[in-house]
C-alpha cells in the first residue's frame, strides 16, 4: 500500500513554500514560524524518514553486497532528482535568469548552499544541495553502523548541528546564510531518521506498532507542546539575532514534523481525513519536486518572455505556466525516466503496520510505500 497521505503532506509543504515566495511580507509576517521555514522543514523531515526506511530494509533484504545496495540507491536517486534539476538549470541559463545564469557551476555541483554561505544570492536550490550532501554520508552510516548504534548516532548528529550553530555565533558569521549548510539542518533531517529507525522492527520499515498507549499519548503531547513553544518563540523573539529561536526552532519544530509525518504514514483519520485523502492534493504532492524547482523563477521567466507587466496581470500567467509546465514535465519527462528504476534493484517496502494491526507474515505481498522515492 502506497502511503498516499505523504503525498498530501508534500503538497501542503509545497503550498507553504509558494506562499512564502508569492505572498510577500504582508502575508508572511503573519504566518507563525514562517511559511517557507515550515515547508522546507517538513520536506527535510519527510526525506530523512523515507530514505532511512528504504536504506534499512535494502541492506537486510538479501542484496548480494553492500556495494550493490549503495550503487542501486544512488542510481535511483539520480534518476529521480538530477534530470529535472539539470533541465531547469539549463533553461534558466539559456534565458539568462539571475542569479542562476552566473551561479550555475555551484548549482550543478549541488553546492548552492556553499555559494550562499560565502555571500552568493540565495535560491531555493540550497535545500536540494543539503539533501544531496546528506545522501553522501547517511547511506554509509546505515550500511556500517550496528542497528543498536543508530539512535545514538542520530542524537550525536543533532548535537553536532547545535555545536555548529554555536560556532557560527561565536565566530560572528551570518546565522541565516551559514545555516544553509548541511550542518545547520541535521536536526530536521535527524528527526525523520529517528522516526524511521524507531519504526523499523522485525526487519521491516514502517512498523508503527510502538505508537500506542503511553507512547502515543506522550509523543502527541510532546509534539503539540513543541509546536506551541515554537509559535511562542516566534511571537516573542526577533528573527534576526534571536538566539533563542536560532538554537531551539529546529528541535521544537522537528519534533512536531516527525509526529505529523507519522500521522500521515499511519493514515490521518477523523475530520481531516478527506483533506489528506484528497486526490488533487496527492497529485500535487507527486509533482511537488518540479513545482519546487521552478516556481520561484517563473515570475522572472514571464517577465523575460512577455515583458514587464503589473502583478495582477502577471500572477495568473505565472501560476498557469508553473503548474502547466510541471504537469507536462511529470508525465512526459520525469515519469518516463523514473521507469528506468526497474533496472536497479531495491527492496520494495512492505505494507505499513499501524498500531492496531498485527504484523503480517513474511510472505505478505510487498508494496511500494513511497514510490516517489
Amino acid at each position: 500500500m502506497r502511503m498516499k497521505q505523504l503525498d498530501t503532506l508534500r503538497a501542503l509543504a509545497m503550498g507553504l513554500v509558494m506562499i512564502a515566495h508569492y505572498g510577500g511580507r504582508a502575508v508572511n509576517d503573519h504566518i507563525p514560524i514562517g511559511a517557507g521555514s515550515v515547508g522546507v522543514g517538513l520536506f527535510f523531515t519527510l526525506s530523512g524518514f523515507l530514505i532511512t526506511g528504504i536504506l534499512l530494509q535494502s541492506f537486510e533484504a538479501g542484496v548480494e553486497s553492500k556495494s550493490r545496495a549503495w550503487l542501486d540507491f544512488y542510481a535511483r536517486r539520480l534518476l529521480r532528482l538530477v534530470p529535472p534539476y539539470y533541465a531547469v538549470i539549463a533553461a534558466l541559463v539559456l534565458l539568462g535568469i539571475a542569479p542562476i545564469a552566473t551561479s550555475w557551476p555551484w548549482d550543478i555541483a549541488y553546492l548552492s548552499n556553499v555559494n550562499i554561505a560565502r555571500g552568493g544570492t540565495e535560491t531555493v536550490f540550497w535545500s536540494l544541495s543539503v539533501e544531496e550532501q546528506f545522501y553522501l554520508f547517511w547511506p554509509f552510516v546505515i550500511g556500517f553502523a550496528p542497528r543498536r548504534w543508530l539512535v545514538p548516532a542520530i542524537f550525536a548528529m543533532i548535537g553536532f548541528s547545535l555545536l555548529f550553530k554555536l560556532g557560527v555565533v561565536l565566530g560572528g558569521y551570518n546565522t541565516r546564510t551559514v545555516n544553509r549548510l548541511l550542518f545547520g539542518n541535521l536536526t530536521l533531517l535527524g528527526a525523520g531518521c529517528l522516526l524511521a529507525v524507531v519504526s523499523y522492527r522485525a526487519a521491516r520499515a514502517n512498523c508503527f506498532t510502538w505508537y500506542e498507549g503511553a507512547a502515543r499519548r506522550w509523543f502527541t503531547l510532546a509534539a503539540w507542546t513543541c509546536l506551541a513553544l515554537a509559535v511562542l518563540s516566534w511571537s516573542l523573539f526577533p528573527k534576526e539575532g534571536g538566539m533563542v529561536r536560532y538554537f531551539t526552532n529546529d528541535l521544537l519544530c522537528g519534533t512536531f514534523y516527525a509526529w505529523l509525518v507519522l500521522q500521515a504514514a499511519i493514515g490521518v483519520r477523523g475530520r481531516l481525513r478527506p483533506v489528506f485523502d484528497n486526490g488533487v492534493l496527492q497529485y500535487l504532492g507527486r509533482i511537488s519536486y518540479g513545482l519546487y524547482l521552478l516556481h520561484n523563477f517563473m515570475p522572472d521567466i514571464v517577465t523575460k518572455l512577455f515583458g514587464p507587466m503589473p502583478k495582477y496581470q502577471a500572477a495568473p500567467i505565472v501560476v498557469a505556466l508553473t503548474f502547466g509546465t510541471c504537469i507536462l514535465s511529470w508525465h512526459f519527462f520525469e515519469k518516463p525516466i523514473l521507469g528506468l528504476k526497474r533496472y536497479f534493484w531495491n527492496s520494495r517496502l512492505k505494507n505499513p503496520v499501524s498500531p492496531t494491526d498485527e504484523p503480517p507474515s513474511d510472505n505478505s505481498s510487498p508494496q511500494a510505500a513511497a514510490r516517489a522515492y
